[in-house]
């Protein structure tokens, strides 16, 4: 036989999968689940083909699999790095409204650390009480790397990021969003638009490529990008340092509570928003419509993505729980597009 070990985007091999045994037993993956859970149903000779293939492939079967078909589990996980920031809660909010109204109870777990070990550790330790499925808010780069070690054969919808064709993924449209603010900002009239980034890995990048394609599109030089972190803090010194350039006429910032900051940071420098410079955000938190000045941002319906990526997970439950083979909704896609929200800190052009 000759075969290949599929590669993850990362470069690592894949984990062999129920499917890799049926094809090597020549068998269906239906007969495979049952060998797994229930063997007594399965006839002598195909229990000898397909242990000789998971021996030959190594394969491990998935806890969380056989534990849909043995326990009915009716509790689904949620992994983020971060569960304070406005996105992952309101996201967190609806994939938990969605769970009740389907019988689920919800668990959060917290990716630790940022290195490979610590991330394995958070992930083993998340998937010890083996959820029916699982949903990954991808908005960094640490949820991007436990992403990508999840076990083979758990239900998994990814939330934001690169989307990947291999996983059920729902993507922001963050580079959109990012684009239509760069580009509202030079349609005030800024001739430079300054970037204030969050940590990348996942949408934020996104939002960096939108801001890119609008600078090239519109012939405009585009400064290094900032990274500011998650504290509007860190942001309120960046507003300080742009605001020492003398040459900052317009700020986007890769989230709201950075776009509080940077203003902060600019007023320490005597500078007002929007009389002196623009700002905007991204994510429409709350605290952005009543901030003085109000803030120009993208509006990202957190609550329905959340309720979404359960709706889609949901399916891959019912097909692991009844051992059919995996269909369409294991790889499938949906996209929620912002809108452009104009408000107090961009509402001025700037003299040409």
């Amino acid at each position: 036989m000759n075969c290949h070990m599929e590669r993850t985007p990362s470069g690592k091999a894949k984990a062999p999968s129920i499917k890799d045994v049926a094809t090597l037993a020549g068998v269906s993956v239906p007969t495979v689940s049952r060998f797994l859970n229930t063997p007594e149903r399965v006839s002598e000779g195909k229990r000898e083909s397909i242990s000789e293939a998971i021996a030959k492939l190594n394969y491990r079967p998935n806890a969380i699999a056989r534990a849909l078909v043995r326990e009915q589990s009716r509790q689904c996980l949620v992994l983020s790095s971060n569960t304070t920031l406005f996105g992952q809660v309101q996201t967190i909010r609806g994939i938990e409204i969605a769970a009740r109204d389907s019988g689920y109870a919800l668990n959060i777990g917290v990716i630790a650390g940022s290195s490979q070990e610590s991330i394995q550790s958070s992930l083993n330790n998340s998937l010890e009480h083996n959820p029916a499925g699982v949903i990954v808010l991808n908005f960094d780069e640490n949820s991007d790397r436990a992403l990508h070690i999840m076990p083979q054969g758990t239900p998994l919808v990814a939330v934001a990021g690169k989307c990947d064709e291999n996983i059920a993924w729902i993507s922001m449209g963050e580079e959109e969003g990012g684009y239509l603010i760069t580009r509202h900002l030079l349609r005030c009239g800024a001739k430079k638009v300054y970037a204030v980034g969050i940590p990348g890995g996942g949408g934020a990048n996104d939002r960096l490529d939108g801001w890119r394609r609008a600078c090239q599109e519109a012939g405009v030089p585009m400064p290094t990008p900032i990274e500011a972190g998650w504290d509007a803090e860190n942001a309120r010194s960046v507003g300080r340092m742009l605001g020492k350039n003398g040459d900052v006429e317009a700020v986007f910032a890769g989230n709201d509570e950075v776009a509080m900051g940077v203003i902060r940071g600019l007023n320490d420098c005597g500078l007002k928003v929007p009389d002196d410079v623009l700002v905007a955000g991204f994510d429409d938190h709350p605290l952005g419509r009543i901030w003085n000045p109000s803030l120009t941002t993208i509006r990202q319906n957190f609550q329905a993505v959340g309720q979404e990526a359960f709706a889609m997970l949901l399916p891959m439950i019912d097909e692991v729980r009844n051992g059919r083979e995996h269909s369409g909704c294991w790889t499938a896609s949906h996209t929620f597009v912002g809108d452009l929200i104009i408000r107090e800190s961009t509402a001025r052009a700037i003299a040409k």
